[in-house]
């Protein structure tokens, strides 16, 4: 069992620590790959899941900044994350403005009850969105700050 444990956390380390030092390596200025680092970020906390890779992938050219930090910004929302985000997401964004307050589960799925979900759907993710970027705004900020001088001091040795 110990060595099971110990094992398991070793893999998960060095798989950081792979990441880490790949993202270090990517060719730039510090700038750039923090820049779309945090821009892979904070479209990664966008409910828009499925097209994540797409939209910092193109924000990042339009912008000028490095697309490889920015798909690995993505990937602060993953299967493992997912279940956790968004439902933070969502409460944050119907605290905040509340657009889908009414909505509700249907109690058959049928007809009638699909429609009834997809005329609430625009509010749900409404309330999503703007619980997303609320939240991404920080980790943004905190994942610019880290892989920023994170470059800086790995280029440095």
């Amino acid at each position: 069992m110990v060595l099971k444990k110990l094992s398991t956390s070793t893999s998960a380390q060095s798989i950081r620590i792979r990441i880490w030092r790949r993202l270090t390596r990517i060719q730039g200025a510090p700038r750039e790959i923090a820049l779309g680092f945090s821009l892979g970020i904070m479209i990664g906390m966008t409910p828009f899941w499925g097209t994540h890779v797409f939209l910092s992938l193109g924000l990042a050219s339009l912008l000028g900044w490095s697309r490889i930090s920015a798909i690995a910004g993505v990937n602060i929302t993953n299967v493992v994350t997912a279940p956790l985000i968004y439902p933070l997401n969502y409460w944050v964004g119907i605290r905040l403005v509340g657009f889908s307050e009414g909505a509700r589960w249907p109690a058959h799925l049928d007809a009638s009850g699909m429609l009834e979900l997809i005329t609430q759907s625009p509010r749900v993710l409404a309330d999503l969105s703007i619980g997303g970027i609320i939240l991404a705004i920080p980790l943004a900020v905190g994942g610019y700050i880290l892989v920023y001088r994170g470059i800086l001091l790995y280029r440095r040795r």
